[in-house]
């Protein structure tokens, strides 16, 4: 593949970026040059409304990125925006002027995403990731708008967890206090603490941290107050980061700004990072932080090229969400040799019937991921688990996942136990594309589980076959099976009526 130039715009709530990436051969991008514009957008958006000055000033910034892009000649640019803009109440009436003025198409990506993206920015960059998270590992990613926090222990993705802490959100919230007291530090940090401590509640216990890894849009601010350079990774000690974090204590933004030249909106923001950062070092009792030069757009890139030249990750992401899904069914105390057999066997089915079925790739992992969780619910409440399954899934922070995948997640699982979805009510105001994907991978769920309706793992070996008129399935049992064959007469006409096809099942009686 000859070289090819791509490029991403990053609009955050305080600064705008564009970077231009070299595609190599083999399908590896390099940045090339990077420009960064400050901006006000998320500083001055009032009650979740972006006004029509911050507007303006967005659309300058972005005509400047367009002569940027055509002097080197990019065609293809990758927009994308934030918490800024998806917060805000008007954002679609803004996107469509910012299309009419400009020409760039933004994408609003979820906070699942948008945590994707850095993760990844992080783990591509940094050559010793994977051998890093072999122990327990946290990654801080505090943004303006919300912090998440994400755990890796022996090499597996664990645990994902987003607070509303963001470093802006903190600042706008308590900028108020700042003039009515003189411990406003104090202030902040009960007011910070309060958060954390309830993300405490709800981590996983057991595991002892080797490595924090923490990123934001100020870091840079904060290595170079270290005395390193601002765009270089590096690993401070507990005894410099305090050095940075005391000198931030007792001075004022304001002269952040005069002796630091540190932008004006951004110098009140690099406190309330440092407390999580300080908060965080002191409850995982580790003596260094690693500070890495990474930036959401080359998370952004990384996946792009991942997709469209089969750039091999160093891990992969798939992986990260059905070790996560896993973890999640632990905690909610799931039958873990029904969850497992259950999910072998849809992905066995859907493998055999996935091209006559019409589906995607990506379907099946969704699929997966609902296999893994559909079960999740009886943690909550026996009858109706489900519905308390669907509730629950809704809620989850699962990074890499869009927030309309989780809710077609959901909702398999939601429909998975009921005769026919078509009479319920949620399921018939679903967009007519997003029915037929649900009804079909819910068909394969409700198969699934009837081979194992008794929770007693009694199937040895299973086969399926696609036939042009059936869908045979061909297993030995160690048991009697007759329950399970019930199940399966009664969960399989959903199978018929959205594939086409009838669904038969044969056992055979191990001796």
């Amino acid at each position: 593949m000859a070289k090819k130039l791509i490029a991403v715009i990053d609009v955050g709530s305080l600064t705008a970026r564009l970077k231009v990436f070299e595609i190599n051969s083999k399908g590896y991008p390099k940045a090339v040059e990077t420009v960064r514009k400050f901006t006000t957008i998320g500083a001055k958006s009032v009650e979740g409304i972006i006004p029509a000055e911050q507007v303006n000033e967005l659309c300058r910034c972005l005509d400047m990125f367009r002569t940027k892009c055509d002097e080197y000649k990019v065609t293809n640019v990758i927009c994308v925006a934030t918490s800024v803009f998806r917060d805000a109440g008007n954002r679609d009436v803004v996107l469509e002027q910012i299309r009419a003025r400009t020409g760039f198409k933004i994408d609003i990506l979820d906070n699942s995403m948008e945590c994707y993206y850095q993760n990844l920015a992080v783990r591509e960059s940094y050559p010793d990731f994977g051998k890093m998270i072999s122990e327990g590992t946290m990654l801080l990613d505090i943004g303006s708008g919300s912090m998440q926090a994400t755990v890796y222990d022996k090499s597996e993705f664990i645990f994902s967890q987003n607070m509303v802490l963001g470093s802006l959100r903190i600042s706008g919230m308590l900028s108020t206090l700042q003039n009515r007291t003189t411990h406003y530090a104090d202030v902040l940090e009960e007011f910070i603490a309060q958060d954390l401590n309830d993300y405490h509640a709800v981590e996983p216990k057991g595991i002892t941290y080797k490595h924090l890894i923490a990123f934001s849009g100020g870091m840079s601010f904060i290595r170079m107050l270290g005395g390193f350079d601002p765009f270089s990774e590096c690993t401070l000690s507990k005894d410099e980061f305090m050095k940075i974090y005391n000198y931030l204590l007792k001075t004022r933004p304001s002269d952040l700004t005069l002796n630091n030249s540190i932008p004006a909106h951004a110098a009140p923001l690099l406190l309330p990072v440092a407390m999580i950062i300080r908060d965080m070092l002191e409850y995982t009792g580790l003596d260094q932080i690693y500070l890495p030069h990474a930036s959401m757009s080359d998370g952004v890139m990384f996946s792009y090229c991942h997709e469209k030249f089969g750039l091999r990750l160093v891990m992969n992401p798939s992986q990260d969400l059905v070790s996560g899904a896993r973890n999640i069914a632990k905690r909610y105390r799931c039958d873990k040799k029904h969850i497992e057999f259950v999910e072998k066997a849809a992905l066995d089915i859907f493998d055999c019937c996935q091209k006559m079925a019409g589906l995607e790739g990506r379907d099946r992992l969704l699929l997966q991921l609902a296999a893994i969780l559909h079960e999740i619910g009886k943690f909550v409440k026996a009858k109706g688990h489900n519905e308390a399954a669907f509730s629950l899934i809704e809620y989850m922070d699962l990074i890499g996942i869009t927030s309309d995948e989780l809710n077609t997640i959901a909702y398999i699982v939601r429909l998975y136990p009921q005769d026919s979805p078509y009479d319920n009510y949620y399921y018939r105001n679903l967009p007519p594309k997003k029915k037929v994907t649900i009804s079909k991978l819910t068909s394969i769920l409700r198969i699934a589980d009837s081979l194992d309706a008794s929770h007693t793992e009694k199937i040895a070996n299973m086969s399926v076959t696609l036939h042009p008129d059936r869908l045979h399935i061909s297993c030995e049992a160690r048991e009697d099976m007759s329950f399970e064959e019930w199940a399966f007469e009664h969960r399989c006409d959903l199978f018929k009526d959205v594939m086409g096809i009838e669904a038969r099942l044969r056992v055979r009686r191990q001796v």
